[in-house]
């Protein structure tokens, strides 16, 4: 099987198991367990909601996932968003760089790394991972994204305003995209908050204690 035949069958595999994604991709950098089970809930589900301890491993979990997703669909968009520049940039961005910088060369190659945007060298057009701040003047952070493998990364989720999520209520809800939420639960309120409690018929919900992580 030559090169290119056996990275198109990896990524047909990939396709539905984004666990082995990360075991094939990073086989250094194994999963958690909780990870692994996270990673299962998003093939089956539109909508995710991780509530977790300090220090986990949830942003390197997402970035995974926002490297998963550009791997194995096309064309492909994902709108990633966190409630202040330095929980965006500093934490998840960070992570989507250094995970990107251990890919294989064969893979890395196929991404062109900018300040606020992870593009498909092919086609950046159409094929893109965005970062925006949530910040309740700017509400429109997740709106007007649209594309037929559409994905909603919001971290530190509890501190996003809930016009954010009205104003992308659209976009989440086109069929085909999929939302991944995740944070601390330090709220009573919100729109995280109702993802638990009064809508949780409508999210796959899980709850990841620091004992459950080793970096923890």
């Amino acid at each position: 099987m030559s090169g290119l035949a056996r990275q198109e069958a990896l990524i047909e595999q990939w396709y539905d198991d984004p666990d082995k994604f990360d075991r094939d991709v990073w086989p250094e950098d194994l999963p958690e367990v909780w990870q692994t089970k996270a990673s299962g809930l998003i093939v089956t589900n539109d909508r995710v909601a991780i509530r977790s301890g300090h220090g986990v491993g949830k942003s390197a979990w997402l970035a995974r996932r926002i490297l998963w997703w550009g791997c194995t669909r096309y064309p492909w968009k994902v709108g990633c968003t966190a409630p202040s520049s330095g929980q965006m940039f500093d934490a998840l961005w960070s992570e989507l760089a250094k995970w990107l910088s251990k890919m294989p060369d064969g893979l890395r190659g196929l991404f062109e790394w900018r300040a606020e945007r992870l593009e498909w060298v092919e086609s950046p057009a159409v094929a893109y991972a965005v970062a925006k701040t949530a910040r309740r003047e700017t509400p429109e952070a997740l709106a007007g994204l649209h594309s037929e493998n559409m994905l909603f990364v919001i971290d530190e989720a509890p501190g996003v305003d809930d016009i954010i999520f009205e104003t992308a209520r659209g976009a989440m809800s086109t069929r085909g995209a999929k939302t991944i939420m995740t944070g601390n639960p330090t709220r009573l309120s919100g729109y995280f908050f109702d993802a638990f409690h009064k809508n949780r018929e409508h999210w796959a919900n899980m709850k990841v204690a620091c004992t459950d992580s080793s970096r923890t």
